[in-house]
């Protein structure tokens, strides 16, 4: 069987993020035998998430982490999304952002709620907790995706997305 992703290949996984692919490995969970991927965070916990290969839905979550070039490239042609003012429409958005793993959007919905942070603290006030939450979970994926394509630690990645910082 021809799988789309390669034993030690290392992934971004919607949400979850940067994961070493670590099996292909045929189980039976509720009746059936699948293949699965095997995949382990790379940067926390001993946990694994098994994702049937069949299933288009959760694959799709599934994909290569970008390299320099491309990440370079996504980040000088970012284009700022709509503020959405309504929070729970807000929270959906980024909430999609976040579990769809794109590094376009990504990056987008950063630069955005950074400008929104910066233009919260000017006028003394602080972004909502669930925005706070949402810019973290960002930040969390686009470093752990830059690190592998930069050998970067955190405090240079969102600079450099921000066009504070070169690379």
């Amino acid at each position: 069987m021809k799988f789309r992703f390669e034993q030690n290949e290392t992934v971004m996984y919607g949400g979850q993020g940067a994961c070493t692919l670590i099996e292909i490995c045929e189980k039976d969970f509720g009746g059936e035998n699948k293949f699965y991927y095997v995949l382990r965070p790379a940067f926390s916990g001993s946990s694994v998430f098994y994702v049937p290969v069949d299933s288009s839905l959760l694959t799709s979550k599934m994909r290569r982490l970008k390299n320099s070039d491309e990440i370079r490239d996504i980040v000088s042609n970012a284009s700022l999304p709509e503020w959405i003012p309504e929070d729970r429409a807000r929270q959906n958005s980024l909430k999609q952002i976040i579990d769809g793993g794109s590094t376009d959007a990504l990056v987008s919905a950063l630069k955005l709620l950074a400008i929104k942070q910066r233009e919260f603290i000017e006028n003394g006030k602080k972004l909502r907790a669930s925005d706070e939450r949402s810019l973290r979970d960002i930040e969390r994926l686009l470093c752990e995706e830059f690190s592998f394509a930069f050998n970067l630690v955190k405090d240079d990645v969102i600079p450099f997305i921000l066009g504070e910082k070169e690379l």
